[in-house]
């Protein structure tokens, strides 16, 4: 009997019911058992309501539709609730998620009910590695073939009121284990977000930029971003600045000012395609020269497409200078096969990929997956693997090799491995 009971009585917790005295209306519960009280409370406040015979059948086990039921009307009750309690409420609804969408009644709805700041978090471990001394040698280890790093951040969601969030994320950036030095702590993400309707976005502040397909910049961006997405199709348009990879350090003086469109739809449940156009303007720095490119503006624009049949995946990306460099070539590409269905969230998932990259001397790669470390005047093979060794913990493994130049000089092979924890 303790089993149902016991739910009971963390719903009585939850909700914070403090009624001295109420009648109980189960014909099989009675003042001698252990959660007399708490059923009491419970059924007074109308949060359980026992089944048609009167009974309540304490000696059940509660079923996860059942306790989905509680969390809900537990959160109608928000307000009787202290900070603590309203803790728990969330977690509950996380973990209830799917059930208590099935009663109509959304998640989102349910934390932004739930106080007013919701703290979410990583932690990764990582190991990089070459089989040449080349990749990470300094000048004081000329011989060091790899590195083990930490990286933590820490993000606060605010609902400023029902249309709009604001978001600040703090990190420590990626330290190398035993080095000594201060460690600085950085905030990489500072914006606002408000929305107009179910389906526009207007952000501002220094948010996340993920462009096409992430080949030429998946990474921060300063500036400010219109989005739109339906479900079906979603296009963007934004204004700011790189500030990572290629261009990070640089001044607002010197600096890429970008304009972005972008646009992407799904042709069925299983066909996504899209594509982008940039306008960068070169505000006087040495950066377009670099490229082999004249003038102080250029553009730039790709496009990709992923095929997702089940457990199968298909994809590839393409992205160039809309001016042809004067040498070296300026053309970015990729394309990939993968295996499974990975999600940090779901304990013993996977998923397998092979994918061959080319990037030339002058590719429009700014700062992604794809130019660490080798950078440009790359083409080679990426193997990567994904396993979820438990609920938010996600393991990675990444191997780039028979890489080489565009002209035909071989390359170190890279490997990678992290442990992602996510909270």
């Amino acid at each position: 009997m303790k089993k149902r009971f016991a739910a009971v009585f963390a719903a009585t917790a939850v909700l914070g019911v403090t009624t001295a005295f109420a009648a109980n209306p189960f014909s099989d519960v009675t003042p001698n058992d252990w959660a007399y009280q708490s059923v009491s409370q419970l059924a007074a406040a109308g949060v359980i309501n026992g089944y048609p015979d009167g009974t309540f059948k304490g000696q059940n086990n509660i079923t996860r539709y059942e306790m989905a039921q509680m969390v809900a009307k537990a959160m109608a009750n928000e307000a009787r609730a202290n900070a603590e309690q309203q803790a728990m409420i969330n977690r509950l609804a996380d973990e209830f998620a799917s059930e208590l969408n099935n009663l109509g009644v959304r998640v989102a709805t349910l934390e932004n009910k739930v106080g007013n700041v919701k703290v979410t978090g990583d932690v990764r471990l990582r190991y990089q590695g070459s089989d040449k001394k080349d990749m990470f040698s300094n000048d004081n280890n000329p011989n060091k073939k790899s590195k083990f790093d930490y990286r933590g951040r820490i993000q606060f969601n605010a609902n400023v009121n029902e249309n709009t969030s604001a978001v600040v994320r703090v990190s420590t950036g990626s330290k190398e284990f035993g080095n000594a030095s201060s460690s600085s702590v950085e905030f990489d993400r500072v914006y606002v977000a408000h929305k107009f309707g179910q389906d526009t976005t207007l952000v501002g502040g220094r948010f996340g930029a993920f462009i096409s397909g992430g080949l030429i910049y998946d990474d921060t961006f300063d500036g400010a971003a219109l989005a739109y997405d339906n479900g079906k199709f979603s296009a963007l348009a934004a204004y700011g600045y790189f500030v990572e990879g290629e261009l990070k350090g640089l001044s607002e003086e010197n600096n890429l000012s970008v304009t972005l469109l972008q646009a992407q739809g799904k042709l069925s449940d299983d066909i996504t395609i899209g594509g982008f156009y940039a306008f960068a303007n070169n505000n006087g720095s040495k950066f377009a020269s670099a490229y082999n490119l004249d003038g102080d503006s250029f553009d730039i624009y790709g496009g990709f497409a992923d095929f997702q049949f089940k457990n199968v995946w298909i994809g590839g990306e393409y992205a160039t200078f809309a001016e042809d460099a004067k040498e070296g070539g300026n053309d970015a590409w990729v394309a990939g096969i993968g295996f499974g269905n990975y999600n940090i969230k779901e304990a013993g998932s996977w998923d397998v990929k092979a994918q061959y990259f080319d990037l030339a001397e002058k590719a429009p790669v700014f700062s992604s997956t794809w130019n660490q470390p080798a950078n440009y005047n790359y083409k080679g093979w990426l193997a990567t693997v994904d396993y979820a060794l438990a609920k938010n913990v996600g393991l990675s493994a990444y191997w780039a090799f028979n890489g080489e130049t565009q002209d035909g000089e071989d390359v170190s092979d890279y490997y990678r491995a992290e442990l992602n924890y996510k909270f």
